[in-house]
């Protein structure tokens, strides 16, 4: 066989690969808060109509210019189920896998990293993210393979530096890190005529995303505010994407309590994470040893600048940056177990620490798409609950998210079943008192700082029905058939 047929089998069989294992990792759970708006509005017949629900509804999906619009057409195509929509992903998932297809073990540690297939399972843009940070370090090595005088890699660094643009405004981070970060590798360039050419180029579609996001700040889109912030979020956001939060509490037991949790968990968190540490060290300290300095200052400036700026908004906005946010640096995260595989074959020890994290890591991936306790919230039983109860004449107290449940009736029973949840919306009793069923999700975050247990038996209630996410409690004074 030809080496270039070779290589399209090779292609071919990691697109494949990634297909599989992506689809694998979407369930037909139920939509969570951040799930249930995008799903709803791509529902919606036109995409004029999509567009001006969009708006309304504002937040951070108007600051998402390509992801959402993608949605709205992906469900005219395929659906509107759970799993239909989530397979969004999948064409990410296998940019992601081709994008470092050349880098040894690549595809391996990428499609076993829980980080990696948790976000392909959620119908979110971290999928998108990912890839596009793949293909920035993509460009980050073919413009270190290029000799000093030349030019190679400069466009596709731009498109990469467009393409993570495009992906959110949070994004944006981590493109100018990218683009910074390779002018500290090649400060050359600057001084010469033919990069300012070739940049030249790109003027026009980078204004065109600035442009876009003026247009978004301007009208006072932002996403929902988040509070219980600090750097504290950002160590909970580096333990998800080294890939242990599978084998750990899942994030419900960590918002209940943290540190009890955790240390509940230790006896098999600690050896998991020496052994991803292990691992990730070997690679991380061959990388130093054969990189020339300069390379290291403009990768570090890649990665690290982001971060600042991300860890100064967690401060000052008291904003909760999770490793979602962090998401166009897993290509980072991920490539030291590759470098650590790669010679594995002349050094046993690499080969064991090696291995053990990529069981570790798979281990992990399973236990995130099928333990029970990682299960996302369960909002369309609730819906289904709370819609029952309001058909039967029951006054229903809802403390939680809106846009899910507005999908789940709409898909349910069409604009009627979505008027019947926005009519309990607007004649909500005002107190316990006149409540006979009360919806609370996540009640450590939404009612913290307070025993709700204790106060919702005060008030004469008792709980009816515990889902993920979710505490159903029933009056018990109120007329039950």
């Amino acid at each position: 066989m030809s080496p270039s047929l070779l290589s399209h089998w090779r292609w071919l069989l990691c697109a494949l690969a990634a297909l599989a294992v992506g689809a694998l990792a979407i369930s037909n759970q139920s939509f969570w808060m951040d799930e249930g708006g995008p799903a709803f509005k791509s529902m919606l017949p036109t995409l004029g109509s999509w567009w001006r629900f969009t708006l309304q509804i504002g937040g951070s999906d108007v600051q998402m210019p390509v992801y959402m619009p993608l949605v709205w057409l992906w469900e005219k195509i395929f659906g509107s189920t759970e799993f239909a929509l989530r397979a969004i992903n999948l064409p990410f998932l296998v940019i992601m896998v081709l994008a470092l297809r050349r880098v040894p073990f690549w595809p391996l540690v990428c499609l076993t990293s829980p980080f990696v297939l948790y976000y392909v399972g959620e119908l979110r843009p971290y999928a998108m993210q990912m890839a596009a940070g793949a293909c920035a370090a993509a460009a980050f090595g073919r413009i270190l393979r290029q000799p000093d005088e030349g030019f190679g890699g400069i466009h596709a660094l731009f498109a990469s530096a467009l393409f993570l643009s495009a992906c959110s405004l949070s994004a944006v981070v981590w493109a100018a890190g990218l683009v910074i970060g390779a002018l500290v590798i090649r400060t050359e360039w600057l001084a010469r005529k033919g990069f300012w050419l070739r940049a030249a180029a790109w003027v026009l579609p980078f204004m065109a995303i600035a442009g876009y996001y003026a247009f978004t700040l301007f009208k006072g889109y932002r996403g929902a505010p988040s509070a219980g912030g600090g750097l504290l979020s950002m160590l909970f956001g580096f333990y998800e994407m080294a890939g242990l939060l599978g084998i750990g509490p899942s994030r419900n037991e960590l918002r209940d309590s943290a540190f009890a949790s955790l240390m509940a968990h230790l006896p098999w968190l600690l050896p998991a994470a020496a052994i991803l540490g292990t691992a990730w060290m070997i690679g991380v300290v061959d990388w130093l040893g054969s990189t020339p300095r300069r390379v290291i200052a403009g990768v570090t400036v890649a990665a690290v600048l982001p971060l600042l700026i991300l860890a100064a908004v967690s401060v000052m906005a008291d904003f909760r940056v999770l490793g979602r946010h962090m998401s166009p640096a897993i290509a980072a995260m991920l490539l030291p177990f590759c470098l650590c595989l790669a010679k594995a074959k002349a050094s046993p020890p690499r080969l064991i620490a090696g291995a053990l994290a990529i069981l570790v890591m798979a281990f992990s991936s399973v236990s995130l798409r099928f333990a029970e306790k990682h299960a996302r919230d369960d909002y369309r039983t609730a819906t289904r609950i709370a819609l029952d109860a309001f058909s039967k004449g029951h006054a229903v107290l809802w403390q939680a998210d809106i846009a899910t449940p507005l999908f789940y009736a709409y898909r349910a029973g069409g604009w009627d079943d979505f008027s019947r949840f926005q009519k309990m919306r607007a004649e909500m009793p005002a107190t316990y008192m006149f409540a006979d069923l009360v919806f609370i999700n996540r009640p450590d975050f939404r009612r913290r700082g307070e025993d709700h247990r204790e106060t919702m038996k005060r008030e004469g209630f008792d709980l009816d029905t515990a889902l993920p996410g979710f505490e159903v409690w029933k009056n018990r004074y109120a007329s039950w058939d």
